[in-house]
């Protein structure tokens, strides 16, 4: 099968030829299919959050080459790697990253409104009550428990419907029976979206 997502010779060093040079990732060549499910596990530091901001567009390589459907993603200048991230590449984090004067409904909007659309009514609709956050659209951050507030950041990173769905240990500030149902959430979803799913975690059980 072909792969959605490639990597080619990628790595990463910070502060190169200084005294403080460290490089986190070691050159990596990857392939990610169309419609799995991967976990990459390592220890705290061993450079998984970097890979997965380089898989996003989010961190440049120091070299190598990172391939979305076929395209060199770092060949692109910054306001076509942008709109590549904002319609192919959904992110979740660990920090779930919500804006605290929005609601629900309007964070999970951000993105497409960012590229000048609204939802559409039925997908809407479909992702959040599978969600279960249906009866939570007006509330705030502040008013909704972690579980909650992981739930709206999912919907926020499917809502555009992306080739790509990278989770940065999204279940790291939830107690483990929310964080399992939310990771078996986010993978019913992203199955039946015939998405690519490359989740970060230091936990084996979770993987």
């Amino acid at each position: 099968m072909d792969a959605i997502l490639k990597l080619d010779g990628v790595e990463k060093v910070y502060h190169p030829g200084t005294s403080l040079e460290c490089r986190a990732l070691q050159p990596a060549n990857l392939e990610f299919t169309k419609g799995r499910f991967y976990a990459i596990v390592g220890k705290s530091g061993s450079g998984k959050s970097t890979m997965l901001h380089i898989l996003g567009g989010l961190d440049r390589p120091t070299g190598g080459k990172v391939y979305l459907e076929g395209k060199s993603v770092f060949d692109l200048k910054d306001r076509q790697l942008a709109i590549l991230r904002r319609r192919r590449i959904g992110f979740v984090f660990q920090s779930y990253n919500l804006l605290g004067e929005h609601t629900a409904r309007e964070n999970i909007s951000i993105p497409l409104n960012l590229d000048g659309r609204d939802p559409e009514p039925a997908f809407f609709r479909e992702v959040t009550q599978a969600l279960g956050i249906e009866t939570l659209l007006d509330k705030y951050p502040d008013e909704l428990s972690g579980g909650e507030q992981q739930r709206v950041a999912i919907a926020r990173a499917l809502m555009i419907q992306p080739a790509i769905l990278l989770g940065d240990e999204p279940t790291g500030n939830l107690d483990p029976a929310t964080g399992e149902e939310v990771l078996k959430l986010l993978k019913t979803l992203a199955a039946r979206l015939g998405q690519t799913v490359i989740l970060v975690t230091h936990d084996m059980e979770l993987a």
